[in-house]
């Protein structure tokens, strides 16, 4: 069985920040009012978390050297992000402007609906370019 490279131990890490912050937010999202103050709240420790962990990784990797791979799979990863982040805002675009043409959306709330919607969409491009690495790593691409 081979032990984890670096960048491995980094996409895991950075996927258990992301799932720790992000899922008790949206949890607290969908049964309380989103305030600006909570969007911060939760961007802050996300950065905080990923440093504490990357840290504690940096420390405990002794080979911490990239290769043609790793650019390979880095690019294969943002790639896949990229077209799911495009994808969803355009989604998320014109969902907004029907709620809105509609009436059921309340115009002094739109720029707080507009933030959360979109950082849902950040983040979910994200876990889709961790996983897309991770799975290529698995895979030996």
């Amino acid at each position: 069985m081979s032990t984890l490279s670096y960048q491995e131990k980094s996409l895991y890490g950075t996927l258990a920040a992301d799932l720790l912050v992000y899922i008790p937010y949206f949890v607290y999202v969908m049964h309380h009012p989103t305030t600006l103050t909570s969007i911060v709240g939760t961007i802050i420790l996300l950065i905080v978390a990923h440093i504490v962990l990357q840290t504690i990784i940096a420390i405990i990797t002794r080979n911490r050297i990239t290769d043609e791979r790793d650019r390979q799979i880095a690019g294969m990863g943002y790639r896949n992000a990229y077209f799911v982040l495009v994808t969803l805002i355009l989604g998320g675009m014109a969902l907004l402007w029907l709620h809105a043409v509609d009436g059921h959306l309340n115009p002094n709330h739109m720029g707080l609906h507009f933030l959360s919607a979109f950082l849902g969409m950040v983040v979910i491009s994200e876990l889709v370019k961790i996983v897309t690495q991770l799975v290529a790593y698995r895979r030996s691409i």
